[in-house]
């Protein structure tokens, strides 16, 4: 790794920040994401950079950067772009290693300002200053408690990289990752990408021992060949999964005056993700339902699918969902159709889906998914455990005169929760994935973040999720993949 792509520690673990345009009015940026900073816990140095104060909420403000008496890492930027150009000068005079532009009003605006984007660019190279943005929302590093941008918003730690040229878009891929049980490592809104672009950023999360899994949201590409050598080498070590603006023409255009990016065609970029290992997805929500699918979980060593289902209906749109993505539900063999026949109603039709017959008892689910991870016969397991609609008001009995067992449902979902330990353990102990589905909601406190698994609210997402990861362990061993549009 170039020093170039180490210097990024300098804006995720900052000892020190110079915060130009610091202030205490109202509705500002400058107020509210040094605010951020200060209630997310930052432990570093904080320089207010306002020459109109003497202070900014208790901090000692400075009139620049350069009257600053001690060394900067980083340096934030909240005031008008023509503003931001003539402080770079104070800042390589401070020696200030790395700069978050928020502040928009660049390329993204045509004309004069893309000449003024470029001599942004020009100082901060000459100085070997690293820019993220301009027109960024911020960053964030909840291990080192830096929250420096516009959302109030902490999402815990955790192990996964975002990038994203939108910052509303990054918002809702952090929140659809918080949502699945999880955290993230590093995040970053990179805006125009002037200086610091996404390939730069997904070297940089390649070797940072905290990141597992990439997750991305791009709105165009700058140097096509250059992202194409640089990924392929990030995919052999971690799965990206990268979501694409600017797929149609109003999308180009919306993408140009947005950050000024030079979208890709999308039969192109599909192709690029084919042959770089990339993981694409085709929303805002399956970005972070099939980024939380790799945490915690081996991946699949082959495209066999078990079905282990709790209502026959359920395992039919399993088997069509599967068949549909290229994957294939697994023929089982007679001895491992026996094994199962020995825990199952006499009436039990035995076959691929595994069909519970509505049975409900999870000391037999559980030696029932066992037997199919030691058979040798499949890859993953889909555990289906769907029980009555669970929405407000409807499980309130309308009489007085019956039993309300809304609350055997409850019984069973801690049930459930009870197995997944010994399921995780056993998951981890053979190297076979599972994949539970269930419109239950669970205890977080069951399972801590290092051994929680993501549970999938529809069979859609769940069949998703194995064929993405199926893609990507073909991709990392070198299978040669057919025409199945498996993911």
């Amino acid at each position: 790794m170039e020093d170039r792509i180490k210097n990024l520690d300098y804006l995720f673990h900052p000892r020190s920040i110079a915060f130009v345009g610091a202030t205490e009015a109202i509705g500002k940026w400058g107020l509210i994401i040094f605010n951020n900073l200060i209630s997310g816990g930052y432990e570093g140095k904080l320089y207010p950079v306002n020459p109109g104060r003497a202070s900014v909420l208790g901090f000692q403000a400075y009139p620049s950067v350069r009257d600053i008496p001690n060394e900067v890492d980083l340096a934030v930027f909240t005031v008008p772009a023509r503003q931001v150009v003539a402080t770079m000068d104070d800042c390589l005079a401070r020696g200030v290693k790395a700069g978050v532009v928020i502040s928009a009003g660049f390329k993204e605006m045509g004309g004069e300002y893309i000449a003024l984007e470029a001599e942004l660019l020009a100082k901060a190279r000459g100085g070997g200053m690293l820019l993220v943005g301009p027109n960024s929302q911020g960053i964030c590093c909840p291990r080192h408690k830096l929250y420096s941008w516009m959302p109030f918003f902490f999402p815990p730690p955790g192990n996964i990289g975002v990038v994203s040229q939108s910052g509303n878009i990054q918002n809702i891929l952090i929140s659809g990752v918080v949502n699945s049980g999880f955290g993230v490592a590093k995040a970053v809104s990179s805006g125009n990408e002037v200086d610091l672009r996404k390939d730069d950023y997904f070297e940089y999360y390649a070797h940072d021992p905290t990141i597992e899994v990439i997750l991305s949201y791009l709105e165009g590409i700058t140097d096509g060949r250059r992202f194409i050598e640089r990924i392929r080498a990030v995919t052999k070590e971690k799965p990206v999964i990268i979501l694409q603006g600017g797929r149609t023409q109003s999308g180009v255009a919306a993408a140009t005056s947005h950050t000024g990016a030079l979208a890709v065609s999308d039969q192109l970029f599909k192709s690029v993700c084919k042959q770089s290992g990339i993981t694409q997805v085709w929303s805002v929500d399956e970005a972070g339902i099939i980024a939380t699918s790799f945490l915690n979980r081996p991946l699949p060593r082959g495209r066999r699918v078990g079905i282990v289902t709790g209502g026959g209906g359920l395992g039919v749109i399993a088997a069509d969902v599967c068949t549909d993505l290229g994957l294939e539900v697994a023929r089982l063999s007679p001895e491992t159709l026996n094994r199962i026949s020995k825990l199952m109603p006499n009436w039990w039709v035995p076959g691929n889906p595994v069909d519970l017959v509505a049975g409900l008892r999870f000391d037999t689910i559980s030696p029932i998914i066992e037997i199919l991870m030691k058979s040798g016969e499949i890859d993953s397991v889909m555990f289906i455990f769907i029980g009555p609609p669970d929405i407000e008001g409807t499980r309130t009995p309308r009489s007085d005169k019956g039993i309300d067992l809304g609350k055997m449902w409850d019984v069973m979902s801690k049930q459930f929760g009870n197995y997944a330990d010994a399921l995780f353990d056993l998951m981890h102990g053979l190297k076979i994935p599972l994949y539970p589905v269930t419109n239950h909601k669970f205890d977080e406190n069951i399972q801590d973040r290092n051994r929680h698994l993501v549970i999938y609210s529809t069979i859609d997402s769940a069949c998703r999720a194995i064929g993405a990861m199926v893609r990507y362990h073909e991709y990392r061993e070198g299978i040669k993949q057919d025409n199945d549009a498996i993911g």
